[in-house]
């Protein structure tokens, strides 16, 4: 035999010996492989159910006065009298300014006697005509001046009222520039009134969120010192700016004590359109590969499912997320450790109530469909908004 057939042989010898190593291979090593392949990941999961949900507009808002009126002078005069200080209340009626009568009160007596010699000729007249002694033309003069002195006393009696300019509502005097002495005209200014209660705020609203809200909506100030002021929405704008395409809004809030003055800023909250939405803890929400928001779920049978959720609000107990089916388990215990589809082993948490029907497999993809439909148009409406206010 050559040696190229033993070399043949003893590699042959070699290759039996090597397959038949593989029938005395321990089972239990075999099993050890098997259950490390098929072990689940762990995870724990939370039940969360649809809730009614009232999202909150948030504004850059300012406080003005309810109404602002500069107050002048309707006759001419010197100033005599300024019962109201700069920085007073008044009341509604009560004297600002008050102008020297002169002989504006001898004026009245004059036309009222006027009145009286107009009114005896008018009935003399009368009385010739009955008779056949007076003319048409004649009664008619007679009439002409009884008019005429009706007015003139009119005229004098409502100068006088003029001499007391006065509050037209309950307010505080903001300014009053005239002193003792100084001489007035028609339309000169006496003092600026500006009414605090109720106090206005406004604020200007997108055109996206100003369909969300209406008329006498709860709003709630919120101002740079911490103090809260509740009220309702008073005003909406029909039409937009020309230039930021936004809308006025503006709230009435109460202030009997005058504690909150014109022009302090802070921010609105406006209560939109209630909708309904889950309660979760933020930690829940990922991102995925796009970059949208989404949840990991878990069905009947274990099999993690990926939904994507819009955020629509946020509280201190959580977020606000739309596009879940009303009932939803969610792993709140190693999301970011399992993938879609993946079977899991789920424990839930002793808090979490299990009572009522799961959602099967069917309901969530549904879910995660529209809900990533929704998510997507959202974020595309975002981004179209964005580039339109630019």
């Amino acid at each position: 035999m050559n040696s190229n057939v033993r070399v043949s042989l003893f590699i042959g010898l070699a290759i039996g010996l090597w397959l038949l190593s593989g029938l005395f291979v321990s089972p239990a090593t075999e099993n050890d492989s098997s259950k490390l392949e098929s072990k689940l990941t762990n995870v724990k999961a939370d039940w969360f159910d649809i809730e009614a949900y009232e999202p909150q507009l948030v504004l850059r808002g300012r406080t003005e006065a309810n109404r602002s009126v500069d107050v002048k002078a309707q006759i001419a005069g010197r100033i005599v009298a300024v019962p109201a200080e700069e920085g007073a209340l008044i009341g509604a009626g009560e004297t600002i300014c008050e102008i020297d009568q002169e002989d504006r009160k001898l004026r009245l007596l004059h036309a009222k006697a006027g009145l009286k010699q107009a009114t005896i000729e008018y009935q003399g007249a009368q009385k010739l005509k009955q008779g056949g002694y007076q003319s048409e033309l004649a009664i008619a003069q007679a009439k002409t001046r009884l008019e005429s002195a009706r007015v003139a006393v009119e005229r004098s009696t409502i100068d006088l009222n003029n001499l007391s300019i006065k509050a037209p509502f309950d307010g505080v005097v903001e300014q009053r520039p005239v002193e003792v002495g100084d001489f007035v005209q028609p339309g000169q200014l006496c003092a600026q009134v500006v009414e605090l209660n109720p106090l206005k705020v406004s604020a200007v609203i997108t055109e996206q969120e100003i369909g969300k809200i209406s008329l006498h909506r709860g709003a709630q100030l919120t101002l740079v010192n911490g103090e809260t002021l509740n009220g309702e929405i008073s005003y909406l704008s029909r039409q937009a700016n020309p230039v930021t395409r936004s809308y006025r809004v503006e709230a009435t809030i109460a202030n009997p004590q005058l504690r909150f003055l014109a022009g302090m800023s802070g921010s609105l909250q406006i209560a939109a359109q209630p909708m309904s939405a889950h309660l979760i803890p933020s930690s829940l929400v990922l991102l995925d590969d796009a970059g949208h928001l989404v949840v990991r779920a878990v069905d009947a049978q274990g099999i993690i499912k990926t939904l994507s959720v819009v955020n629509v609000g946020e509280s201190r107990d959580g977020v606000w997320v739309t596009g879940l089916p009303d009932r939803v388990a969610l792993v709140t215990v190693g999301q970011n450790y399992v993938t879609e589809a993946e079977q899991v082993s789920v424990s839930y948490n002793a808090s979490s109530s299990s009572n009522g029907s799961s959602p099967s497999s069917a309901a969530l993809e549904g879910s995660a469909a529209n809900s990533s439909s929704l998510n997507s148009s959202a974020l595309n409406g975002s981004a179209a908004n964005g580039s339109g206010s630019q």
